[in-house]
């Protein structure tokens, strides 16, 4: 507790009765006058700050005309922008713009494109960019920061970086100066991206090149030597933060990418993990160890693409501890046309693990009478309580009828007609082996004739 004497010291001529209240009135707690003050200086600071950043934000001409600026809160600033027509902004303006502002400002960027074209290099660094979401844009000079060192020193603030539908439109110089050579590597900002990032999300963006006619003028052969520089470089992002990654809807997609941030990187905190519609159809044999990589991941998709082979998934359960919940492997609208006993009686091992095979074009013949069988008497993990549910696309006359309610008649097979398949392989290998050794027994019966007429034409001739 601590008492104001300079009031009354002040203020001498004050009746002792009302000098004696006021004393009383302000007796207060040191910090409760603390606080008072912190909140008076904040509310000088806001308007400082809001006016400082404001006028700096009026000197980018560009940004100015075609964005809105808004407090969020005491530091936080919200930049909207509309770009349309023949506009375009610069990443550089707006990199110049936040170094001139406090050390305490974050500003969450949102550009949205109407015909209108940014010049964005990645990674997109810029001091204080807290947030960063670009939508329907054509991006140039996309890779001119890829050796760039300078870049490394902004200070990598991004926590969610999203891109939707987006175009990166190149030229044959930028890409071949970009190129990882032995003595001039890409940045590792470049390689990596918002390594502090909870969230990276690229979705349905593509790669144009504005010049592509000029390829004969650079060595092709740079691009094989570019990727043996860029694996032997060995670098390993880490991303400590990152809880979702996703590269969803492309057509540029390489496995040098997928496997990178499968294999290389590392992100112990990752939960969801997002390829669909990329194109692909052989990559998820690459993740059989995804829970040892990612221990903590719920959800793996590789929906909508080419995939047609459903390979063997284990469920390493509680031999990662961190493991607390059942984790979706989505391979839902493929190409994945048949079905096995052998497959579904793998499923049947999973408690921590669950792969969602639904929505493919199944064909339904003898073969799959096998797996109706088996479904009928085996007891399943709650998690495959959909297998019930799984739809025929083929044959026609059975088109969206679910497997489980299909007969043997319906299908045109008897029980005795029901095809399978390991009987019929060792059918085959015997009769084949029977024939070898007939077609071997009748070669050599001939020759043994042969030598011994020969033998016996010689012993007449003597």
């Amino acid at each position: 507790m601590k008492t104001y004497f300079t009031f009354l010291n002040i203020y001498p001529l004050l009746r002792l009765g009302l000098a004696f209240n006021i004393f009383n009135a302000t007796t207060e707690r040191n910090d409760d006058l603390v606080v008072k003050h912190q909140q008076m200086n904040n509310s000088i600071d806001t308007l400082t700050i809001f006016s400082d950043v404001m006028n700096e934000f009026e000197s980018l001409q560009n940004w100015s005309r075609l964005c809105n600026i808004s407090q969020s809160s005491h530091t936080d600033f919200n930049i909207v922008c509309i770009i349309n027509g023949e506009s375009s902004i610069k990443l550089t303006e707006f990199r110049n713009f936040t170094y001139r502002v406090s050390s305490h400002i974050r500003f969450d960027l949102s550009v949205t494109c109407e015909d209108g074209i940014i010049y964005f290099p990645w990674p997109f660094r810029a001091e204080k960019l807290h947030r960063v979401y670009i939508k329907d844009c054509i991006i140039k000079v996309y890779k001119s920061d890829s050796k760039n060192p300078l870049i490394g020193r902004i200070p990598d603030t991004i926590k969610y970086l999203q891109m939707d539908n987006v175009t990166t439109i190149l030229r044959m110089k930028e890409v071949y100066d970009s190129l990882s050579k032995a003595k001039s590597p890409i940045s590792r900002a470049t390689e990596c991206g918002p390594e502090n990032a909870f969230a990276i999300i690229r979705r349905g963006t593509k790669v144009e090149f504005e010049d592509f006619y000029n390829y004969h003028l650079y060595d092709i052969n740079a691009l094989a030597q570019s990727t043996h520089y860029f694996s032997i470089q060995k670098r390993t992002c880490l991303y400590k933060n990152l809880e979702v990654f996703e590269l969803s809807g492309r057509n540029d997609i390489t496995r040098s990418t997928i496997s990178k941030i499968v294999h290389t990187d590392i992100a112990q905190n990752l939960k969801i993990l997002n390829f669909s519609g990329d194109g692909m159809s052989d990559i998820v044999y690459k993740l059989q160890g995804w829970r040892l990589r990612f221990p903590v991941m719920e959800y793996l998709d590789f929906s909508n693409n080419h995939i047609k082979v459903i390979p063997k998934i284990r469920d390493y359960g509680m031999t990662v501890k961190k493991t607390k919940s059942v984790g979706i492997i989505d391979i839902r609208r493929n190409e994945i046309t048949s079905l096995t006993k052998g497959m579904i009686d793998s499923f049947s091992t999973h408690e921590f693990v669950k792969v969602d095979i639904s929505e493919n074009p199944f064909l339904c013949d003898c073969g799959i009478i096998e797996v109706i069988e088996y479904l009928s008497s085996k007891t399943m993990p709650k998690a495959y309580d959909y297998l019930d549910s799984l739809e025929c696309a083929n044959p026609s006359n059975v088109r969206g009828r679910k497997l489980i309610s299909l007969t043997p008649t319906e299908l045109n097979c008897n029980k005795d007609t029901v095809v399978n398949f390991p009987v019929v392989v060792l059918i085959i290998i015997t009769i084949s082996l029977v024939i070898i050794t007939l077609f071997t027994l009748i070669y050599f019966r001939n020759k043994i004739k042969v030598n011994l007429c020969s033998r016996l034409n010689k012993n007449v001739a003597t």
